[in-house]
């Protein structure tokens, strides 16, 4: 509401006054007295997060620490304080990383190609690298802790994972590192780093390149540990942060893998330009909260005309505001005695006026349910959109069908989850492939099979009736339409249906007199072939018929 100041209300007064137009009731005795409920009563206090760095003060000039651009500790915590932003946050994690991680060979291993000692080599890569990621974490798993990198990143920006190294100075396994206990210090002087490559003509070879590392340290409960920037491979002290060469093995400091949003040297939230809707969000479910609570008495103006309270009218008002929270206080009655200004009439008597009491509520607007569910519906939208997630993937799916359904997975796991994958992927591979020496194979995020079995089907009939298809090339399809394993035919046997049927029409003209000495050889040489082939003809026949192929 907008407020005038006491010294530009006396200037206007004073204008009036010398204008000769000073309002009529101006001067009249206007007396107004506010009653609240007493403090503690019917009220909670705030739930808002302390917006102050606790980590501020911890760090000297030495240190070459960076502070972050937002309260760390803030962002991990906010999602405790949205209805909205945690399902988001699930989604990222169980789309990404849900379905699994892998090795994948980086070549066809069943092309023409491809020589044994290619395939052979590839194939031990794969397996090698498919135990790396399945034993990093033997508490949790691999996938609980990237899982929960992403989380921290999609709430802080930053996600860190701590990488373990064996005997052989080879990684070794992973750890999960909480960001709002990690600061990221100024890059250091540049070193110069070895990576192995394969050249043009197929051979490992060394280049150097130079690079700056960045440390990082942790600080919980006063205690600081440092970690130096995954790949420097220069020597540190946990302790004090140092670098050097003559350092005790217990005190070696591990590395850090930074998992960020955006290029800044910390990454922030996708969604910090909704974090003051997201506070607005919450303290309309407070004010709400204090509505239902209090049950339905607001902010109200008891207005008295040609007559004033007296003392036991004041007194059952401020009783009845302190007592007014509460269901069982809900339809309490509040009776006020009022008393009209006495006044001498033209006969010289003294007679009491008639007294008008109105109550007036203050809060019309702001009590209004309709007005607090579209401020949150418009928020939860603004929130999915800083996401670029549809309703579907947070539980809100009531205006879907199965084709808008479809059509909505589609294009969120083109547009969102597969270019996360991707970019994950990459990460991991340009960390650990090469200390790993691995060059054949690969890390792949799985994805999940979004294949519409029965939209399939009529596509490939043409074909099918072109004879362009074999068995076996609709057997994997066979097998999730029945939802088991079907198993290839014989490779004998593995020809377009319409071929297979003329050869077996070819096969009955042939064999027209049953009682000849040759046609009862082959028909014990065919005998088992032509059980096979008429069960093929049966199925294929009966899922053409069904509309399946």
């Amino acid at each position: 509401m907008y407020q005038i100041s006491k010294k530009r209300r006396i200037n206007l007064l004073e204008n009036a006054r010398k204008d000769g137009r000073r309002d009529a009731n101006v001067g009249k005795k206007v007396t107004a007295q506010v009653f609240k409920a007493k403090a503690g009563m019917g009220s909670n206090s705030s739930n808002q997060i302390n917006a102050e760095d606790k980590l501020l003060g911890s760090f000297s000039d030495e240190d070459s620490v960076i502070n972050p651009p937002y309260n760390l500790e803030e962002l991990s915590n906010i999602a405790e304080y949205s209805t909205i932003l945690q399902q988001c946050i699930d989604a990222y994690k169980t789309n990404i990383i849900g379905f699994g991680i892998e090795g994948k060979s980086r070549v066809d291993l069943n092309g023409d190609e491809i020589t044994e000692a290619d395939k052979l080599q590839s194939e031990q890569e794969q397996k090698y690298l498919s135990n790396f990621i399945k034993y990093a974490n033997m508490d949790e798993g691999t996938e609980a802790i990237l899982q929960h990198v992403i989380e921290d990143r999609e709430r802080t920006g930053n996600g860190y994972i701590e990488v373990l190294r064996n005997g052989a100075n080879m990684p070794d396994g992973f750890e999960f590192a909480a960001a709002q206990f990690i600061r990221v210090c100024k890059k250091t002087n540049p070193v110069d780093v070895t990576y192995k490559i394969i050249d043009a003509e197929g051979k490992e070879t060394e280049i150097t390149r130079k690079k700056r590392f960045r440390r990082y340290l942790q600080v919980i409960d006063g205690k600081k540990i440092w970690f130096k920037e995954y790949g420097d491979p220069r020597p540190m002290n946990y302790e004090t942060g140092k670098y050097g060469e003559a350092i005790a093995p217990e005190f070696l400091a591990t590395e850090l893998l930074h998992f960020k949003i955006g290029s800044g040297t910390y990454g922030k939230p996708r969604f910090i330009g909704n974090i003051v809707g997201l506070y607005g969000a919450r303290k309309a479910e407070e004010l709400n909260l204090l509505y239902f609570r209090n049950g339905r008495h607001v902010p109200a103006a008891i207005t008295v005309t040609n007559g004033e309270l007296d003392d036991e009218s004041y007194k059952s008002i401020q009783e009845y505001m302190n007592n007014v929270s509460g269901s069982e206080n809900a339809h309490q009655f509040l009776l006020l005695e009022v008393k009209g200004d006495e006044v001498e009439n033209q006969k010289g008597q003294i007679e009491t006026t008639d007294v008008k009491v109105e109550i007036k509520s203050l809060a019309d607007m702001l009590q209004k349910d309709a007005l607090f569910l579209e401020y949150d519906e418009s928020h939860r939208k603004k929130m999915r959109s800083a996401f670029r997630l549809p309703p579907l993937y947070t539980g809100e799916a009531d205006e879907y069908n199965k084709a808008t359904a479809e059509t909505a997975k589609k294009i969120t796991e083109e547009q969102v989850f597969q270019p996360e994958r991707r970019a994950f992927a990459r990460t991991l591979n340009a960390a650990f492939l090469e200390p790993l020496g691995i060059h054949e194979a690969k890390l792949e995020i799985k994805s999940p099979d979004l294949t519409d079995i029965t939209s399939i089907a009529p596509a490939l009939y043409p074909f099918n009736s072109a004879g362009a298809v074999l068995p076996n090339d609709i057997r994997p399809l066979l097998s999730k339409l029945l939802g088991k394993k079907v198993d290839d035919v014989p490779e004998e046997f593995n020809k377009p249906i319409q071929l297979l049927l003329a050869e077996m029409q070819a096969n009955n003209q042939a064999s027209s007199d049953p009682n000849s000495l040759s046609n009862i050889q082959k028909s014990f040489e065919y005998d088992e072939q032509s059980l096979i082939m008429k069960d093929m003809r049966d199925l294929l026949m009966e899922l053409r018929d069904h509309g399946k192929i």
